[in-house]
């Protein structure tokens, strides 16, 4: 039968071709498109406003209180 050995550097040098050359073709594509403007930076989060207390129960319709 014909025995075929993986050689230790090949084994490592294919990892990088397939694993790591796809992921910073898909890193360097994403940075491309966020320095063209294609991405836009997600909006900052709302600020909550502490005059409105969904905890006191102003504002709160929901209970059905009365």
């Amino acid at each position: 039968m014909d025995e075929t050995s993986a050689s230790p550097l090949i084994v490592p040098l294919l990892f990088v071709l397939r694993c790591l050359i796809p992921l910073l073709i898909l890193f360097g594509v994403s940075y491309l498109l966020r320095r063209l403007g294609l991405i836009a930076e997600p909006p900052p989060e709302p600020k909550e406003d502490p005059a409105y207390d969904n905890h006191s129960g102003k504002g709160d319709l929901s209970h059905g209180s009365v």
